[in-house]
């Protein structure tokens, strides 16, 4: 996974709604498509919950299902609350879970 926090828009207060971006690299098979040797159908695995906290604070959690695309991207706003990190969870459908950290620089 990767984190990307963008830049304030203008000089705004410190409070002003912030956006960043997480990057999840997952092979995301819906279970619809075909392997081409075999033409057996690729069994489903994908990214089926997300959460993010800003420190302990939850900012939101997604429920996916088939229809996410391959190395999904999810963008999102967020308002500073002066947390030092932000973390990540992610959870397959094989019930692999995935968990990174990341400071909250530049607030």
């Amino acid at each position: 996974m990767k984190f990307r926090q963008f830049a304030a828009a203008g000089a705004g207060p410190v409070s002003a709604p912030r956006e960043a971006q997480i990057m999840v690299r997952h092979p995301n098979n819906s279970g619809l498509q075909r392997d081409q040797v075999t033409l057996l159908y690729i069994p489903a695995h994908f990214v089926d919950e997300l959460s993010v906290w800003q420190g302990d604070a939850l900012l939101f959690t997604m429920v996916g299902g088939i229809s996410i695309s391959e190395d999904p991207n999810f963008r999102f706003n967020f308002v500073p609350n002066g947390a030092a990190a932000f973390r990540v969870e992610a959870k397959d459908t094989e019930g692999k879970l995935f968990r990174q950290e990341w400071p909250a620089t530049g607030m």
